[in-house]
């Protein structure tokens, strides 16, 4: 396992791991950001009174990221399920109008050496893939932001312009999110793939690519990245 603790890195350095030969894929929060950007989101919808009680909001937030971060696929499905619930019927207008504004906030947030990466995939001509659990609007707006070739994250059922608290597909999460980027980007080789994610959820990604590095790894993915001999790089 080699372990990359990155200062500021210069234009010209090449990558300390095989380049990717087409597909870069980015985690969002802790990966590419800081923190995480459904705080931001939560604490944006609380002050425009889009979920109701500010509190509601910012204790499903806040659980929700927790369990992103690491809890078992149970724990974060049944957290997912009531931020559903707390969108049912709601508008889904005024909350794509919020994660615009958010999308350059939580961007502002990434990793010097996440844009240095973004960077040198995009100077290679890779398709740059942001992949979060989090709402498909939110992570949309992040990756404009950023300048991603694409965004993918977990979408929530709207019919007649309203959310009604099911999903429209995979919970972008674990296994999830596999199936989400072959919804969203189509069939993709992903043996000559660069991964970059930071929790041991991300296993089923990173595992599937041919190139994985566990970034800022909770301790199970750094635990799995020291017995597969995967890279660990330090962001900070």
């Amino acid at each position: 396992m080699a372990v990359v603790d990155t200062a500021p890195l210069p234009a010209t350095q090449p990558m300390p791991w095989p380049a990717a030969t087409g597909l870069a894929i980015f985690d969002l929060d802790r990966t590419m950001v800081r923190g995480s950007s459904l705080a931001y989101l939560g604490r944006a919808l609380a002050e425009a009174r889009l979920l109701g009680r500010a509190e509601l909001t910012r204790h499903l937030v806040r659980n929700l990221g927790f369990a992103l971060r690491g809890a078992a696929p149970g724990t974060a499905e049944r957290l997912q399920r009531m931020l559903l619930e707390a969108l049912a019927g709601r508008e889904q207008a005024p909350l794509v109008e919020v994660a615009r504004t958010v999308g350059p906030v939580v961007a502002a947030r990434a990793y010097p050496a996440a844009r240095w990466l973004l960077d040198r995939h995009r100077a290679a001509a890779d398709r740059c893939v942001l992949l979060s659990a989090s709402p498909q609007e939110l992570v949309e707006a992040v990756a404009q932001a950023l300048g991603f070739d694409a965004a993918v994250g977990t979408v929530a059922e709207v019919v007649h312009g309203r959310y009604t608290g099911l999903l429209a597909g995979p919970f972008c999460h674990g296994e999830g999110k596999l199936a989400r980027l072959r919804d969203a980007v189509g069939p993709v080789g992903l043996a000559t793939a660069v991964a970059y994610a930071d929790a041991a959820s991300d296993a089923p990604l990173l595992r599937a690519c041919g190139s994985p590095v566990a970034v800022n790894p909770d301790a199970r993915l750094r635990s799995l990245a020291c017995t597969s001999g995967w890279p660990v790089l330090r962001l900070h």
